[in-house]
């Protein structure tokens, strides 16, 4: 099943990273190429490639709260994922910020979630905003440290407004 990304088509030269002193911007443009590679991975069911950016000690926060720790535990998540016929993901990115010393960057992204309702087997869609933590490692590679994920929660109409609609 083909992922939808909405992103910018990433080239080996941009995942190889900056200077010190790098421009923010650069850095967070750099960030989100490397992010491009891991969605690549999601879209081509490759659980090594999905988990191969998150630190060893990364946090992934579930939307309903549930915390996972390290690579083996996202990356077992990540397995289960693509097991399911509508796992499907799509990411927006829409803010991001890095510091000058091209060491830390953080991504918001807009995200809409789709897997199998567990009862009916349906497709179930969540749209969430995602903030990302990444860190360069001593490799010079950027790395997931945190990826915290909350659910967008639909807005209702006030009451007299319901009550016109009618």
């Amino acid at each position: 099943m083909a992922k939808r990304l909405f992103m910018i088509a990433a080239t080996a030269t941009l995942l190889a990273g900056c200077g010190g002193g790098a421009n923010p911007d650069d850095v967070v443009e750099t960030v989100r190429l490397t992010e491009q590679s891991q969605l690549q991975a999601i879209d081509a069911d490759e659980v090594v490639g999905i988990v191969r950016l998150y630190a060893d000690d990364a946090r992934l926060v579930r939307p309903d709260g549930t915390v996972l720790i390290g690579g083996a535990a996202i990356g077992e998540e990540y397995a289960h994922l693509i097991e399911d016929p509508n796992f499907d993901i799509t990411i927006e990115p829409t803010d991001g910020w890095a510091s000058a010393n091209d060491d830390l960057a953080v991504l918001t992204s807009e995200v809409t979630f789709t897997t199998s309702d567990p009862e009916t087997g349906e497709p179930v869609t969540l749209p969430m905003t995602s903030q990302t933590v990444w860190t360069k490692d001593p490799g010079g590679s950027w790395m997931i440290r945190s990826a915290y994920n909350v659910a967008q929660v639909a807005e209702e109409a006030p009451a007299g407004e319901a009550a016109e609609a009618e």
